[in-house]
């Protein structure tokens, strides 16, 4: 199965706070683009919902945006070495860091 994106995808696992108002739930990322990005969590939202993320990079260097959840996966704990339980995020706006994410969805 071709994946259907337009936009391509890069390989990246970096540390993600998320929650509404607090940044209360962790995950981490698994692939990021210009446009969005998969946190892997098992705190998973449900779709339409806008949150604010935190995204730190491997020098330490912060973003900060608001994003809103394309879709949510959940899974089963003991499925978890198998499938991955996440959500699909899509950027909204940066708040800060918009260079250093764009600077890593294109390398």
């Amino acid at each position: 199965m071709s994946d259907s994106r337009l936009e391509q995808r890069k390989k990246r696992r970096l540390s993600v706070r998320f929650g509404n108002g607090k940044l209360e739930n962790h995950g981490y990322s698994s692939d990021i683009s210009l446009q969005g990005f998969f946190v892997e969590s098992r705190v998973v939202y449900k779709s339409g919902a806008v949150m604010n993320f935190e995204i730190k990079n491997r020098d330490g260097e912060i973003i900060t945006l608001v994003g809103k959840i394309q879709w949510s996966k959940k899974v089963a704990p003991r499925l978890n070495h198998i499938l991955k339980s996440g959500m699909g995020i899509s950027i909204q706006k940066f708040l800060t860091g918009e260079k250093i994410y764009l600077a890593l969805a294109s390398d």
